[in-house]
């Protein structure tokens, strides 16, 4: 068993077998999917660059200065910020992580807590003097998406500001510094039709 996975014969090989091996090994294994070659990866990549020019033009309407896919290296933290945006009148950073869909929950609030921690840096380093900085997670409007934040509750607490009221302190960012931002956004699917009734932006939570 273990021959024919070093010579990549897996036909016959179960996947538990395999994770149990890597396991063994005190390694990790990832299994990927292509659909159609490389045509999944461009889906997702398409949804995702239209959820982030959406979510640029909202955040430019209500006068916010915008760069987007910030790289930055810090002492072993690396990555990019898919949207970081300033407000000048209140020196606000936002670090923006953009998701189209909710894989890995915590790798997704792991990252975003990197990049709020060194969000002063990095705003620092496209020439903004940052005084505060806010995380915010903006998702692409879709049930699961919706699911997910309803039934994981505790680990998305720490936005305490969503939906309607996110984009109203967007407008006007004063007062009571949040802990994070929380928004959904339609977004188109890959027919072109919208994920949700209606092309406006959605509010996180029902009756918003």
């Amino acid at each position: 068993m273990i021959s024919r996975i070093e010579c990549n014969e897996l036909r016959a090989v179960r996947i538990g077998t395999i994770a149990r091996v890597f396991q063994a090994l005190d390694a990790s294994a990832d299994l990927t999917v292509r659909w159609r070659g490389e045509a999944l990866d461009r889906l997702i990549d398409s949804a995702h660059a239209e959820l982030v020019d959406r979510c640029v033009t909202l955040l430019r309407e209500r006068g916010w200065l915008t760069r987007v896919e910030v790289s930055f290296n810090h002492f072993g933290d690396r990555g990019r910020v898919d949207i970081l945006a300033f407000d000048p009148g209140t020196r606000t950073v936002m670090v923006v992580e953009a998701k189209s869909a909710i894989g890995d929950e915590q790798e997704t609030h792991g990252r975003l807590d990197v990049k709020a921690r060194l969000g002063k840096m990095i705003a620092e380093s496209v020439g903004w003097d940052g005084a505060v900085v806010v995380p915010a997670l903006v998702l692409a409007d879709s049930r699961p998406s919706r699911r997910i934040v309803r039934e994981h509750g505790s680990a998305f607490a720490r936005f305490d500001v969503r939906g309607r009221k996110a984009l109203a302190w967007l407008r006007r960012p004063v007062g009571t510094v949040p802990t994070g931002l929380l928004w959904f956004v339609d977004v188109p699917d890959s027919r072109g039709v919208s994920t949700t009734r209606s092309a406006r932006v959605r509010t996180g939570k029902s009756g918003d």
